[in-house]
């Protein structure tokens, strides 16, 4: 096998959210099964190429997979693509190879932008899971505040409510090992501090903005959730094992006989309540047993409302 193409379908597939068969068959000039020949050995060489089937398939790496990068800065970077774009007698194939592992390079330093170390200190913007989605939306965010343009984001609160917010950002803020973003809502006319991890989806906007007065200080007092929590032990069956892993974590989550059994502290009220019955019949309260009396009296309401005795 030529290592060079191989080591070229790595960098495409790397600079690309997803390429087909074809593609890397016409820019590298080798049929699509030789394509697959390199896909498999990449793969069975440790990196991660996922095959995506159907009409808009195609292969795929996960962002968050990177290897060993030379020590450029993103100006040499720059300028590096810049004389080699201004240099139409080397307008060939090496040229365009040289390019692609620049822009992988390039992208990969925008992502440690959000990846801060010192000797003795590192912090980490994104989460375990999915990091690279997690500093997309912080990219987004700075970037709107470096311009001073309004951003149109969709955001689920704590209610589990969502809501289409246009939102004039001025700072991302890190408060007790939670990232989010302050500034001015045109939906409730005032500032308010968003969780980055409750905005589902932002959408950048054209709109100027001019930034108010404020003290960014005096919102970052008290407590932002002020509900009260409480220590909740639930056991429930195999059919929703999925969707309470999702809610509460793998480590809330042990297996008791035959049925599983979770333990975790959650916001007390309305909120659990309605967690809870969305699971139906296939959750039961163990503890505290005043949440059982609440759920019991929550019940007998939905069955009078339903005509029910």
């Amino acid at each position: 096998m030529n290592s060079s193409v191989m080591f070229g379908i790595l960098i495409t597939v790397l600079s690309h959210k997803k390429v087909t068969k074809r593609q890397l068959a016409e820019k590298f000039e080798v049929s699509e099964r030789t394509v697959i020949r390199y896909i498999d050995a990449l793969c069975a060489s440790g990196v991660p190429i996922y095959s995506i089937r159907g009409k808009n398939g195609g292969y795929s790496i996960p962002s968050e997979y990177q290897f060993d990068k030379t020590y450029f800065t993103e100006g040499e970077l720059a300028r590096i693509r810049t004389c080699l774009n201004s240099m139409p007698k080397f307008d060939d194939k090496l040229t365009k190879s040289i390019l692609d592992k620049l822009e992988y390079l390039n992208k990969r330093k925008k992502d440690e932008q959000y990846l801060l170390g010192t000797d003795s200190l590192i912090i980490d913007a994104g989460p375990w899971s999915n990091p690279t989605l997690y500093r997309a939306k912080m990219e987004t965010i700075q970037r709107a505040i470096d311009s001073r343009k309004s951003i149109s984001i969709k955001y689920v609160d704590r209610y589990e409510l969502h809501s289409h917010r246009l939102f004039d950002p001025y700072y991302r803020v890190l408060k007790e090992g939670v990232w989010y973003t302050f500034g001015w809502c045109h939906t409730r006319k005032d500032f308010r501090l968003f969780k980055l991890a409750r905005i589902a989806s932002i959408i950048e906007t054209d709109e100027s903005f001019e930034r108010r007065e404020c003290n960014v200080y005096e919102h970052l007092e008290g407590h932002f959730d002020d509900l009260e929590t409480i220590d909740v032990e639930i056991e429930f069956s195999s059919t929703i094992l999925g969707d309470i892993e999702e809610w509460l974590g793998f480590d809330a989550i042990f297996e008791r006989g035959y049925k599983y059994v979770a333990r975790a502290t959650l916001y007390s009220g309305r909120i659990l309540i309605n967690k809870l019955l969305s699971f139906g019949s296939s959750i039961k309260v163990l503890e505290p047993a005043f949440l059982r009396e609440e759920l019991l009296v929550e019940c007998k309401r939905i069955l009078r409302n339903a005509g029910e005795d």
